[in-house]
C-alpha cells in the first residue's frame, strides 16, 4: 500500500519511554516517617483507612522513594495508582500506572494496570474536547497512548489505542501521520476487530491530505493508490461507495492538475512546440480516458504539422542575395 514519510512516535522515542526513577530524598524535611518499609506501608494503610487520602498517597510515595527495591514498594505504588484513580485525578493516576509499567514490570497483574492507564488517558482526552483553551496539546494526548503501546506492544487493545492516536492526528490536521498510523495498524493487525473504523479514518485522512496536495500530481497519484489499497482490507465496508467516490475525486484532482500543467507548455512565447507536444503525450498516457483526449490528439497533430512545415521551409534552397554588380546591370 505504500508509506508516507512520517514516522510513528511510539516505535522508538526516548521522550515517550523515559520515566524517571523515584530516588531517596536527602532534604531534612523529606523522607519516610518510619524506619522500615513494612512500618511505612502500615502507616500508609492506616491513613487510608482513616480517609486521609492525600496523606496516605504521600506516605506510600515516600516508601517507594526510600525503598524502591522492596516488595513493599510495589504494594505502595499500586496503592498510589488505585487511590488517585478513585479520586478522579486522571493525570496522577495515569503517571502512577506508567511508573508501574516502567519500573515494576513482571511483578504485578498486568491487565488491570493497563486497563486503568487507558481509562485515565481517555479521561484526559475527553477533558480537552470542547475546550477553547487547551490545557494539553494533541501531542501530549497521543503520547499517553504511545507509552501504553510501548510497554504492552502485543496487548489485544493495541489496535484500539492506535486508532485513538490516528484520530488525534486527524483532529489536529496532521493527516499524513494519521494515514501512517492506520497503515501500520492494517499491516500489523489485519484481523483486528475495529478494522471498519480504521479504514474509515484512513480514507477520510487520505481525502483531506489530497486537498492539501491538490497541486502535486505525483503525491495525488500516491494517495489515489492508498485509497484503493485501504478498501481492499474491507471490500464489504458499509461506506465502500463513499470511499470509491472519494477515490474518483482524487483522480479528478490529479487529472485537472495534470491537464493544467500540460497546457502550460503550449505557449510559443516561452516554450517550444516540441515541449508542448511531449507534455500532451505524457498527459494522454496517464489519462487516455480524459474528455480532453480527442482535442489534445488534434492539437498534437497540429503542432507536429507546424514543426514539419517549418523544417521543410528551412530545407529549401535560398535565392542568392543581389550583389552591387547585379543592381548596376538592372
Amino acid at each position: 500500500m505504500g508509506r508516507t514519510p512520517e514516522e510513528l512516535r511510539f516505535l522508538d522515542n526516548d521522550e515517550v519511554t523515559e520515566v524517571d526513577l523515584k530516588e531517596p530524598s536527602w532534604w531534612f524535611w523529606g523522607g519516610p516517617d518510619e524506619k522500615t518499609p513494612a512500618a511505612q506501608l502500615a502507616l500508609g494503610a492506616r491513613l487510608e483507612r482513616e480517609g486521609k487520602r492525600e496523606e496516605a498517597v504521600e506516605a506510600y510515595d515516600d516508601l517507594v522513594h526510600a525503598w524502591h527495591a522492596t516488595p513493599e514498594a510495589l504494594t505502595a505504588q499500586l496503592a498510589i495508582a488505585r487511590l488517585e484513580s478513585a479520586a478522579g485525578n486522571a493525570q496522577r493516576a495515569y503517571d502512577a500506572d506508567i511508573y508501574l509499567l516502567a519500573h515494576f514490570a513482571g511483578r504485578f497483574e498486568l491487565e488491570p494496570v493497563l486497563r486503568d492507564a487507558v481509562a485515565q488517558a481517555d479521561l484526559l482526552t475527553a477533558r480537552e474536547v470542547g475546550r477553547t483553551l487547551h490545557l494539553s496539546s494533541g501531542a501530549t494526548l497521543r503520547r499517553n497512548y504511545e507509552r501504553i503501546i510501548h510497554y504492552a506492544p502485543r496487548w489485544g487493545r493495541v489496535p484500539e489505542l492506535m486508532l485513538r492516536i490516528a484520530d488525534l492526528y486527524y483532529d489536529d490536521g496532521e493527516y499524513a501521520s494519521a494515514i501512517t498510523v492506520c497503515d501500520r495498524l492494517l499491516v500489523d493487525w489485519p484481523h483486528a476487530s475495529n478494522l471498519d473504523a480504521v479504514v474509515a479514518r484512513y480514507c477520510a485522512a487520505v481525502r483531506e491530505q489530497a486537498t492539501l496536495w491538490r497541486n502535486d500530481t505525483r503525491r495525488l497519484a500516491h494517495l489515489e493508490r492508498l485509497m484503493a489499497g485501504a478498501q481492499t482490507f474491507r471490500p464489504n465496508h458499509p461506506d465502500r461507495d463513499r470511499f470509491a467516490a472519494w477515490q474518483r475525486e482524487i483522480h479528478q484532482l490529479r487529472h485537472d492538475r495534470a491537464y493544467a500543467n500540460a497546457s502550460f507548455y503550449d505557449n510559443p512565447k516561452a516554450y517550444s512546440r516540441e515541449a508542448a507536444r511531449l507534455a500532451y503525450q505524457a498527459f494522454l498516457r496517464d489519462f487516455p480516458e480524459s474528455p480532453h483526449a480527442e482535442t489534445l490528439r488534434v492539437r498534437i497533430a497540429q503542432l507536429a504539422a507546424l514543426d514539419a512545415a517549418e523544417t521543410s521551409q528551412a530545407a529549401k534552397p535560398q535565392a542568392p542575395a543581389p550583389t552591387a554588380a547585379t543592381k548596376e546591370t538592372e
